[in-house]
């Protein structure tokens, strides 16, 4: 049979309109048909903490009512816009779905992590793709205890096991909150185990380490205030203790660390209205508006009426309202930038710097409002920039403080100055007065103590004095165990007969004599005193006992051959000396018993000669 070749044949209307109107349709639905199966997320390659990005579809429900199996079947789904996971201000619930498969070789324990801390609530369900089985329910519940939450965390975090080569459905719940609207989000980070626990201990530490510096601000202004009693410092540290606490609760920490059994979303917007309290307060009373403009002033003071009565009411059980007062009354941290310019204008110090500064912040505020009411895309950064901008805030107010703590100190120092000088032109005319009783007294004190501790007729120590170098002697002694130390005891023999032969005069130039051949005999490192009457010690270190001996024997000898010549008559005299070794047992007493026996002896012996005594140890302890 031949084939027959024609030209291009017309497409009639009867078939041109039906194939319209199917691509038509199908234009239309093919977003649902393509919404049944989302693009899957592969784990293998997934797993450091990205989010489930754009590969999701999503459902709204309003009405807080569909089950899981009604938005199975459901055919609202939505596929996700690019780049947008905030869906606002809301209490409607926020469905996901999206599937996991883990094309590796291996199984895969992961977690799946919510991005914001504060919700009321979110259900996980998830199976194998294909398998009409039940689904594995995990559910964090904002209020329920920490022990109850299936991955210990500060944020809503859910275990989920992949076996190699398998793809499981998901399904996310999200409901934000029934008392009142909440941010929600259609986004989940995706982990493997290690790197999730390891990522978030160090994000965790970071935040604590915030917290600590940020309570470190409020303690010192606060120690500030008890010390100078100046209470700006007191209202700049209740703005930061509820700027930190704040912090810990919109992170979720102060729930998981600190209130752990029972913790409610009420309480953080509680927590936000004591932190506008305090900071709106703080600012009025820096910037010194009461002075400055009764007008801004006054609508301060209403703003903050209004805040405590959102908090009197949030605590009455109502979070609602308090809730619209925080949003209405958010814009007024735009306004303190400009009124922190007019404070600047009104010569306020440092108005300039602290405009800066809570410009700082109010950029950090900014950006997290609009990144949870999803007018910018929600990133880790945006995450984190209103902790970021409220640290670098808080640092620099406080170096605002520190540098008005250092304008109270110099009007302080200038107050002292003037009375100082003051008090010098005062002081100046009883000056020479009091320099001349001064140096009376100090030649009174200087000429007592000498006599305190000086022999007046010889010149050398005294009784006194000599007791207290031995104390030091032998202290030294028992701290350097090779010290040698040695006490003689000298006394001049037939001492009275002298006075009583040439007279008292005669007797004092004797003593004279004797107490300069001994100090011209002994080393200047030792010494030697008067004891009283005719009796002289010395106390010598580091000489052996042969040479403590020796000389004993040069300065008997040399007051053996003295000759005092006085008003004509020559005097001779002899020495009697004892001798006594310091051993670790003895005291000065037991030291000075020694010596003394030691003299008896040589006076016993006939005198002018020197003996060396010993006491028994069992005598020495019984001194």
């Amino acid at each position: 049979m031949g084939l027959i070749l024609t030209g291009p044949q017309p497409i009639s209307r009867k078939v041109l309109l039906p194939s319209i109107l199917v691509y038509i349709c199908y234009l239309l639905f093919s977003p649902l048909t393509f919404a049944s199966e989302p693009s899957a997320i592969d784990i293998a390659t997934h797993h450091q903490g990205e989010t489930t990005g754009d590969n999701y579809y999503y459902l709204i429900d309003s009405s807080q009512s569909l089950s899981l199996s009604d938005v199975i079947t459901s055919a609202e789904w939505k596929k996700s816009e690019h780049n947008i996971t905030n869906r606002g201000f809301t209490s409607a619930v926020s469905w996901m779905k999206f599937t996991l498969k883990n094309s590796s070789q291996n199984d895969f324990d992961m977690i799946l992590e919510y991005v914001e801390a504060t919700v009321q609530s979110i259900d996980i369900y998830h199976r194998k793709l294909g398998d009409k089985g039940e689904f594995i329910h995990s559910n964090f519940t904002f209020s329920a205890p920490v022990s109850s939450r299936e991955v210990s965390f500060y944020r809503p975090a859910f275990e989920l096991n992949l076996p190699y080569l398998e793809t499981h459905e998901v399904y996310v719940k999200i409901f934000p909150g029934s008392q009142f609207p909440m941010h929600s989000f259609t986004a989940m980070r995706i982990w493997e185990q290690t790197q999730f626990y390891l990522s978030t201990h160090v994000e965790l530490t970071f935040m604590v380490i915030l917290l600590c510096t940020e309570l470190f601000m409020g303690l010192a202004t606060l120690l500030v205030f008890v010390i100078s009693r100046d209470k700006m410092f007191l209202y700049y540290s209740l703005f930061a203790f509820s700027i930190a606490s704040l912090f810990a609760s919109l992170s979720g920490i102060w729930g998981y660390f600190f209130a752990r059994e029972s913790y409610h979303l009420w309480m953080v917007v509680f927590q936000i209205s004591l932190s506008q309290i305090a900071a709106i307060w703080f600012v009025r009373c820096f910037l010194n508006i009461r002075h400055i403009s009764k007008i801004i002033d006054n609508a301060l003071l209403l703003v903050i009426a209004v805040s405590i009565t959102g908090a009197i009411i949030n605590l009455s059980g109502f979070p609602y309202y308090p809730r619209l007062i925080i949003d209405n009354t958010a814009f007024l941290y735009i306004l303190l930038v400009p009124i922190g310019l007019f404070a600047w204008s009104k010569k306020v110090p440092h108005a300039g710097l602290f405009t800066f500064c809570w410009a700082v912040f109010i950029l950090g505020m900014i950006a997290a409002s609009l990144r949870l009411r999803g007018y910018l895309i929600d990133s880790f950064v945006l995450q984190w920039l209103i902790y970021i901008g409220g640290f670098i805030e808080a640092f620099l107010l406080t170096t605002i403080m520190v540098f008005r703590l250092r304008d109270m100190q110099n009007a302080k120092l200038k107050i002292e100055l003037k009375h100082r000088l003051h008090l010098e032109n005062y002081a100046n005319e009883l000056s020479e007065q009091v320099q001349q009783q001064t140096k009376l007294l100090l030649d009174a004190k200087e000429k007592a103590e000498v006599e305190a501790r000086v022999d007046i007729l010889t010149g050398l120590t005294n009784r006194r004095s000599f007791i207290e170098s031995a104390h030091d002697f032998i202290a030294r002694a028992k701290r350097c165990p090779n010290t040698n130390l040695y006490l003689l005891m000298i006394d001049i023999d037939h001492f009275k007969k002298v006075n009583d032969t040439y007279g008292h005069a005669a007797g004092d130039a004797v003593l004279i004599a004797v107490a300069k051949t001994l100090s011209d005999t002994i080393r200047t490192i030792d010494v030697v005193s008067r004891l009283g009457g005719e009796e002289f010690a010395a106390l010598m270190e580091n000489k052996e006992s042969q040479g403590a001996i020796d000389l004993s024997e040069r300065l008997r000898k040399a007051i053996e051959n003295l000759v005092v010549v006085f008003e004509g008559q020559t005097i001779q005299i002899t020495t009697s000396i004892g001798i006594a070794k310091w051993q670790p047992i003895d005291n000065l007493d037991s030291l000075l018993n020694q010596a003394d026996n030691a003299l008896y002896l040589a006076k016993k012996l006939g005198r002018n000669c020197v003996q060396s005594s010993c006491l028994e140890r069992q005598q020495l302890k019984l001194v």
